[in-house]
């Protein structure tokens, strides 16, 4: 009976806050220039606290560069930060031999990363993204399309401006 206790226990409390959201990013990588489109999923067991996962893409440019972000993130207040690990495949630019470039692809360890979200407008969910790592730095915006969950993200983003 114990070893079913403590999930059971630990489902209900997550229940009591729980929230999954899954939503759409655009953006840039600032050191190549490509674009990236890409798609998350966030589960927060807590009003503050969410994990999930990330996938971009550069679908444009970046011949088949795709990365897998896994990630926790942290609220406070318009700002989120964020932090991880990183892995998938890059084109890495080689050098140019007359009318020719070379390239090749390269597939990324996981490596950590860092992040942060600042949501500019008090009553909407968009928001603003800066990713780091060693192999990328992007910028972009994101906009939840489908929020699950015992809350609404605007009831809680009131009750983080009630004690400003």
């Amino acid at each position: 009976m114990k070893k079913f206790l403590i999930p059971i226990i630990l489902l209900i409390t997550f229940n009591l806050h729980s929230q999954a959201h899954i939503g759409v990013m655009g953006g840039v990588d600032l050191e190549s220039e490509y674009a990236q489109i890409g798609m998350g999923l966030n589960y927060m067991p807590f009003p503050k606290i969410s994990i999930g996962a990330m996938a971009m893409v550069t679908p444009f440019d970046g011949g088949d560069d795709y990365m897998i972000m896994y990630n926790a993130k942290y609220s406070i207040k318009k700002f989120t930060l964020v932090g991880g690990l990183m892995t998938g495949d890059m084109t890495m630019p080689g050098m140019k031999t007359g009318m020719y470039s070379s390239s090749h692809t390269m597939r990324m360890d996981s490596e950590p990363y860092f992040g942060i979200e600042f949501k500019p407008f008090k009553n909407k969910m968009f928001k603003v993204y800066y990713n780091h790592s060693d192999m990328m730095k992007s910028v972009g915006i994101m906009m939840p399309i489908l929020n699950i969950g015992k809350m609404k993200m605007n009831h809680m983003d009131h009750m983080d401006h009630d004690h400003d």
